[in-house]
């Protein structure tokens, strides 16, 4: 069978991640699976080692306007399926092909478009120049979602957030989660040293936050709770994130300045180091350097970053929402979201809990390895193509093992 994957969007961060591991995952040529994959030059580069039946098709439609996306899928990737005699569109980033000529499999990846937090935390801050387009986007994520075959989510919360804006038969929603990739474990307590503090020889607690700088990313909380974690008692705790506002990419949030304004503070900034974005190698090594991942992002679809720390056997807080919930379930211990002096709370008690963390640790490798998995996720993924080439009722029913009328 003839599989295309529209993955032009792909540029940077959780998108590349996502695509890169699955394109690791696709079988070889004996399988019978033929793949176009449209994805941007500078992704397309560090590819290697795919099987000789994946080609890559570099496109920099990408990097243009969303109109001009949208025009390109719709146009011009229609003609190149009719050309291809392709039998499967495999969409990864919300948007699918109305009236697409072949089934079509649509990953729904973005949150916000879809997050009650979002849209009364952070939407109703920004402009109007800034909302039209958003809800016009939403609104043909929709659209996209009606026209596709088969829907995906990474998360069952993703997928309940999605059906309060467009209806999706139990049949046609598919949770699909991502995988991790496993680099060695490690007992965080048996690491080495601890971090010397910059205010004097006290060990410090190394915490850790992996993402790209965002306005859900929720820094503020992680800011302001800094100088609660370290005003009293011997423990202290230092603070190295990815999560950056001083990244030029993220100057379009209405957080940025607050969030720049935080960073400042003499008892914020003696305790954290902004970092990145950093590479991947970059990213793995900074999960090792760390004692305690922390994640108080608000909305996400998934939280890969909560996989991969898991699977390094960070033990983990997070923000008490369903999808980190869903993704951590008893390797984390959570706090209230927006709420500093709860973060330290929690941070300080597992902190204090030497017994606890190894349990965190041991739980989070053990979930990362059963639970979350590429070739698993990309298993699914060809069990409903495989169902698409016999079945001869479009819009059939969604069964464990694919589809069926």
């Amino acid at each position: 069978m003839k599989v295309v994957i529209n993955a032009v969007s792909a540029k940077m961060g959780g998108a590349v991640t996502y695509l890169t591991n699955v394109l690791r995952c696709l079988p070889p040529p004996e399988s019978g699976y033929e793949f176009d994959v449209f994805m941007p030059p500078e992704a397309a580069e560090r590819q290697e080692g795919l099987p000789r039946n994946v080609r890559l098709v570099a496109t920099s439609v990408g990097h243009a306007a969303w109109w001009k996306i949208f025009w390109w899928e719709q146009v011009t990737l229609r003609r190149w399926l009719k050309r291809r005699k392709a039998d499967v569109l495999f969409s990864t980033a919300n948007f699918g092909m109305f009236r697409c000529p072949v089934r079509q499999i649509l990953l729904v990846r973005n949150a916000l478009y879809f997050s009650r937090i979002y849209q009364d935390e952070f939407l109703a801050r920004h402009s109007l120049r800034f909302q039209v387009p958003f809800k016009f986007r939403r609104w043909l994520i929709c659209r996209s979602v009606r026209q596709a075959d088969v829907v995906m989510t990474p998360t069952q919360a993703m997928l309940d957030d999605l059906r309060r804006f467009v209806e999706v038969e139990p049949w046609k929603g598919l949770v699909n989660p991502y995988g991790a990739n496993p680099t060695g474990s490690f007992l965080p307590d048996a690491k080495g040293e601890a971090l010397q503090s910059l205010a004097g020889t006290t060990p410090a607690m190394r915490l850790i936050y992996v993402s790209l700088y965002s306005e859900h990313k929720n820094l503020a909380t992680l800011l302001r709770a800094m100088p609660l974690l370290n005003r009293n008692g011997t423990r202290k705790f230092a603070l190295k994130t990815t999560v950056n506002p001083g990244w030029e990419g993220g100057a379009w949030t209405v957080t940025h300045k607050e969030d720049l304004a935080l960073a400042r503070q003499p008892d914020v900034a003696s305790w954290v180091e902004f970092l990145g974005p950093l590479g991947q190698q970059q990213v793995q090594e900074l999960y090792r350097e760390g004692d305690l991942f922390v994640f108080p992002s608000l909305c996400e679809s998934f939280g890969h970053p909560m996989v991969e720390a898991m699977a390094q056997g960070l033990p983990i807080v997070a923000s008490d929402t369903p999808v980190n919930r869903e993704i951590c379930s008893e390797a984390a211990v959570y706090f209230s979201p927006s709420d500093p002096e709860d973060f330290a709370r929690q941070t300080r008690l597992l902190a204090a809990d030497a017994p606890l963390r190894q349990q965190l640790s041991a739980r989070g490798q053990e979930r990362a390895r059963t639970k979350f998995r590429w070739d698993t996720h990309v298993r699914r993924i060809l069990d409903v193509v495989s169902a698409f080439g016999t079945s001869s009722v479009r819009g059939g029913r969604l069964t464990g093992r694919g589809l069926t009328r």
